[in-house]
């Protein structure tokens, strides 16, 4: 008897949004565990905003493309059900697994960061898919790393109510800066507010409007734009930025689905003029000589860093999709078991 997993593919490119049609639930063969790999149990999958990218024709190169009908892959939590080689039975694993049932995976060498091995008892493993994973890496190299907000800074976060953003508010916050943070939402604004004490919050689905919001909230500019959405708000941040001024260009969510993602705001030469500086960046390539720091930070970190559960492997596409309407707090996950 041959055994099988479910795993999701990739059945067209999204035009647009994506919708769940856009995925296949296909039952695959799965291999016998070779010496030197183990046997996971996916339990948790993340989904996030950068998925959306792979699946674009070009563009967003440092990741490779989903052609129609690849395998799909996640940030990912699993249990070791069975090990040929130096990884104990029931430890877990995270990094970058398929979005599957059950996978079977080679141990890493040694000297390799990712996948990487837990012992059982580790309490709340769920850490590492947000807080001390990629998304919590994202936030702690733009904004403690690459942006460093001094005391007194005026710091400005959009999508503040997401995965990335909502790190990005506390960090900035821990050092001391004044922020500004953006949702769609009155109740993501007000979550804002009161649970993370943010001294203001915009509208920044109000892209006519937001520049008016942010000149009211930042009468004396910003020091810093940590860039989620690109667009009209990420014109109006750089509008509003002091000379000197830094821009951490994390993403620009709101255009991940049109068929140009990357377009510039027509007023990035501003930027020159005020001799601001405009730091690109993304996490692969950064792992080697950050990876301990930051793991080190953040495991003292004592912030507020929810998940946004959705359950069931069936369940990932809608997940997926969903991160596109705005309705979730915090890091979005789906909880296999």
């Amino acid at each position: 008897m041959v055994d099988t997993t479910r795993r999701w593919h990739l059945a067209r490119r999204p035009t647009g949004s994506p919708v769940p049609t856009d995925f296949t639930l296909r039952e695959v063969s799965l291999p016998s565990c070779s010496l030197g790999q183990v046997e996971l149990e996916l339990h948790w999958l993340s989904v996030d905003p950068y998925m959306r990218t792979r699946m674009q024709p070009e563009g967003y190169g440092y990741l490779a493309k989903w052609q129609p009908g690849a395998p799909l892959s996640a940030w990912g939590l699993g249990r070791i059900i069975r090990s040929r080689g130096r990884w104990r039975e029931s430890d877990w694993v995270v990094g970058h697994l398929p979005v599957a049932d059950r996978t079977i995976l080679t141990i890493p060498e040694p000297a390799d960061l990712l996948p990487f091995c837990l012992p059982a008892c580790t309490p709340a493993p769920e850490r590492w898919l947000h807080e001390r994973g990629m998304t919590g890496f994202t936030a702690w190299l733009g904004m403690r790393h690459y942006g460093r907000p001094r005391p007194g800074e005026t710091v400005l976060v959009s999508a503040a109510t997401g995965a990335v953003g909502s790190l990005a508010v506390q960090l900035a916050q821990r050092a001391g800066a004044r922020v500004i943070a953006g949702a769609g939402s009155a109740t993501k604004r007000a979550w804002l507010r009161e649970a993370l004490g943010v001294s203001a919050t915009l509208d920044d689905r109000d892209a006519e409007g937001f520049a008016a919001q942010l000149a009211k909230a930042a009468p004396e500019g910003l020091d810093l734009d940590f860039e989620n959405l690109g667009g009209a708000i990420f014109a109006a941040a750089i509008d509003c930025l002091r000379p000197g001024g830094r821009v951490m260009l994390c993403g620009m969510i709101s255009q991940y689905n049109d068929s140009d993602p990357r377009r510039a705001p027509p007023n990035l030469l501003r930027l020159q003029r005020l001799g601001a500086k405009l730091m690109p960046f993304v996490v692969p390539g950064h792992e080697a000589e950050h990876w301990a720091r930051f793991q080190a930070e953040m495991a003292e970190f004592e912030g507020l860093a929810p998940l946004d559960v959705i359950d069931g492997l069936a369940a990932w596409p809608r997940a997926l999709c969903g991160l596109f309407t705005g309705k979730g707090i915090g890091k979005r996950v789906v909880r296999l078991r």
